[in-house]
Order: C-alpha cells, then structure tokens, then sequence
C-alpha cells in the first residue's frame, strides 16, 4: 500500500492539504518545551535536597526538552495530495499512495477529528492532514476529493450519497 513513487511529486496536484490548526498546536507546543527545559536547565544549580547539577545535568535537561520539541513538530508532517489518478496520504509516520479504484468513500466519521478513506477491503486510512477543527477549509478538501473520487471511479462507486 505505501508505494514512495518519485514521480508523485512532479505530477500537477488538485488539491494539497495540511492541518493548520494542529500545525500550530504543534509549534507553540514545541516552543514550550525547548523554553521550559532549556530555563530549568540553566537555573537548576542546586535543589532543596541538597543535590548539586553538575553542567552535563543541566546540558541533559536541555537535550530532553529538545527531543521532546522534536517529538512535537512530527505533528506538523500530515498532508493529503490528491489528483485525478490517485491520492497520497501522509500522516506522521506513515505515507500511503492509493489509485482511487482501490478507495470506496472519502469522509469523515461521527466524532472523528480528520478525514478517512474507506478502501474497498473494508480497511480505513486516516487523513490527518484533513482536520475537522479546521472548519470551512477541510469540508472544502474534503468535497474535492469527493468530486476526484467520482470522477476517476464513476458515480455509482463513489457517490453514496450520505453527508458523513
């Protein structure tokens, strides 16, 4: 199912999305880290206890903060492209390519927070680029790649009709 085909990239794209409220929970989120760990660093000299932080101790501290930031920003990854052939999906650690044969339905689940596509194996792929607390702008995505959908598959397979 994931496929890393280079020519992907080069291909004109109908719609690009990616979450832009997540995108900036993550960032600000980072921020805190690298601000919070990096201060309890430097002024972590010596605690109640009588415990002395040697500068390796303080180093540490900062580099767990680091990490940490780092762990954040893998949030700002998702993203869908999708054109009249197929669909890529990244998510944070995972990146699927689906021709749109292989896909049944394009939405969105009651109480979920992103995007999914139904596959004809009865298995679901999650789009986490397509955030439901974006609002407007994924119910927009989300319509595109219902018309890229219908158009590639035909409107028997990939309409049914149902506002999910």
């Amino acid at each position: 199912m994931t496929d890393l085909d280079p020519t992907f990239s080069d291909e004109q794209m109908e719609l690009i999305a990616r979450p832009r409220q997540l995108t900036r929970i993550a960032i600000i989120v980072a921020t805190i880290c690298i601000v919070a760990f990096v201060a309890v660093g430097i002024f972590l000299k010596r605690s109640e206890l009588g415990t002395t932080f040697t500068t390796s101790d303080q180093v540490g501290i900062a580099g767990i903060g680091l990490v940490l930031a780092a762990g954040a920003l893998l949030f700002t990854r998702p993203r869908v492209w999708a054109n009249s052939e197929r669909i890529r999906v990244r998510n944070v650690f995972t990146t699927s390519t689906l021709p749109w044969g292989v896909i049944r339905d394009v939405g969105v689940s009651d109480g979920s927070a992103w995007g999914l596509l139904d596959l004809q194996d009865d298995d679901q792929i999650s789009m986490l680029g397509l955030q439901v607390a974006d609002g407007q702008r994924s119910v927009e995505a989300i319509k595109k790649l219902r018309r890229l959908h219908a158009a590639a598959v035909g409107p028997a397979q990939g309409e049914t009709g149902q506002d999910r």
